[in-house]
């Protein structure tokens, strides 16, 4: 199971920008985002807003809140944003300070995450029986969990630190249990209600109870004082949080006529398909909870609190293909796999519970990789920075290839940054969806041309020049127009290129001018 967590995991990695690609940022934010991070190379998801951990990862770049401006200028609510500030101090910190080293390491620490959480579930499920070895996948390939692996969200550290609230709770040791508890609270706001596993045993009488509420106010402390920090720094702000919550059930009931209309509209597509399984596994996991009551175990009380919770999360929650409520409500459903008794008898039960575990794996499915990359020795392609220009389409991958479809026209430009000529070479594979001719040239100098059809054949351009401290232009044009689809799709495509790489070399010292090609 970990082999397998980790080859999914693996999947983001990048030449030039490692794991970044689990920050889920966008294009869009990704202009208006903190200096220090734009100075890191980091993947960037084309023409998209992106996800939450793009605000998270800037925080950890920022752990103080020391540029209120600009942090607030590239974050949608810093005051609310900042409160689950305690990854963020953890990448600032194993990243020694470094911004590349705190982008990173940002970028995996949830898998750090799922691989302690996953050892100390073995405290409750060891791997002697099939049952365990279920029940330690549905909590961690939920779709919940492998959703805040995925984006980087505070999710998962969240229910790590809750699972330590109560396992330092069973061994007794409760100022461990308080340091875990304020820790979750400064991590998901929200693991506030995994505070209910201080409440002593029922008959106990009142020096028990005031000494769980002294426990209590303890572990909220630094989440207090932080909240009162952050209000200093950053002012009140507006705090989307309400808008999280609505009348009991109704977010639920608008979340399930939603998934139904569109089952009748659409039909049994896989987003709305996921939906429903996620629906059934979470109300599955709720009415355990409203129906097997067992108070006495703090791991009842935890996940009946996050039920309670499920009542009332509004539609902003539940929205989206299947939506974030998987991850707002993991504690509930790490306690009802801990919690749903052994045999056959309660076996639906617990396949019931878990069916967002076929949803979650989807979250990993590989990001589209840029189709153009730069090739060579380190020094040389340092100085050597290539622009995408006009006339590309959004980068596409099935996990093998990668490409990108131009309505017939598309550009790129080469800079040399560095001191000495550059000789470059250009190889990939082309197709196009009408038969003609695809001609690159460099400079305004043709390096290649050849017949283009629907089967992808191979390229490879002449060798040419990039001065010192110049640009050139290469231009990939077809005399074959552009067709449009007849599903929906607006775009004009007339060919696309796959895996095309560019190979950077120091010139010969007899260097010509930029667009003149090498002799060979």
């Amino acid at each position: 199971m970990v082999a397998v967590f980790l080859s999914l995991v693996a999947q983001f990695y990048l030449p030039g920008t490692g794991f970044t690609s689990l920050l889920s940022i966008g294009s869009r934010l990704d202009e208006r985002a903190v200096e220090k991070l734009r100075a890191v190379p980091h993947y960037a998801i084309e023409d998209s807003w992106g996800y939450d951990g793009t605000y998270y990862v800037q925080l950890a770049l920022h752990p103080t809140l020391d540029q209120p401006a600009e942090l607030g200028a590239a974050i949608d609510n810093l005051s609310y944003r900042a409160r689950r500030i305690l990854p963020s101090w953890v990448a600032w910190g194993l990243g020694l300070g470094r911004d590349a080293w705190i982008v990173h390491v940002f970028a995996v620490l949830n898998v750090g995450v799922w691989l302690l959480l996953g050892w100390v579930l073995l405290r409750w499920l060891p791997p002697d029986r099939w049952s365990n070895l279920l029940r330690w996948a549905g909590v961690l390939f939920s779709h919940g969990m492998c959703m805040s692996v995925r984006n980087s969200l505070a999710d998962a550290a969240g229910l790590l630190l809750v699972a330590l609230t109560v396992l330092a709770l069973e061994r007794g040791r409760k100022p461990g249990a308080v340091v875990a508890l304020g820790a979750a609270m400064l991590t998901k706001e929200t693991s506030l209600l995994a505070g209910t596993a201080l409440i002593p045993a029922r008959g106990s009488g009142a020096g028990a109870w005031a000494r769980a509420v002294g426990l209590g106010a303890l572990a909220l402390v630094p989440f207090v004082v932080w909240l009162g920090y952050v209000r200093w720094k950053a002012g009140p702000g507006n705090d989307p949080g309400l808008g999280n919550f609505t009348w009991p059930l109704a977010g639920l009931a608008e979340k399930c006529g939603v998934v139904l209309a569109e089952l009748a509209v659409r039909g049994a597509q896989p987003e709305i398909v996921g939906s429903a399984l996620v629906v059934i596994a979470l109300i599955t996991q709720a009415a355990f909870f409203f129906l097997h009551r067992e108070p006495g175990r703090a791991w009842w009380r935890v996940g009946a609190s996050f039920a309670g919770l499920m009542v009332f999360v509004a539609q902003p929650v539940w929205e989206g293909y299947p939506g974030a409520a998987t991850r707002v409500l993991l504690p509930m459903t790490l306690a009802f796999n801990l919690l749903v008794p052994r045999g056959r008898r309660w076996l639906a039960v617990l396949v019931l519970g878990n069916l967002s575990v076929i949803v979650g794996v989807n979250e990993f499915s590989a990001p589209p990789h840029e189709c153009f990359v730069v090739s060579g020795e380190s020094a040389v392609r340092a100085q050597v920075k290539l622009e995408r220009e006009a006339g590309w389409y959004v980068a596409e991958g099935d996990g093998w290839r990668q490409w990108r479809w131009s309505s017939g026209r598309g550009e790129l430009k080469l800079v040399n940054r560095g001191l000495a000529p550059v000789a470059v070479k250009i190889d990939g594979e082309i197709a196009g969806l009408k038969a003609g001719m695809v001609a690159i040239r460099a400079g305004g100098v043709a390096v290649w041309s050849g017949a283009v059809g629907a089967k992808r054949a191979a390229f490879t351009t002449k060798e040419f020049l990039v001065p010192a401290g110049a640009a050139v232009a290469v231009e990939f044009a077809s005399d074959a127009p552009g067709v449009r689809f007849a599903n929906g799709d607006e775009r004009m495509l007339a060919f696309a290129v796959y895996d095309v790489d560019i190979a950077v070399a120091r010139a010969e010292p007899a260097a010509k001018p930029a667009g003149e090609i090498q002799p060979r």
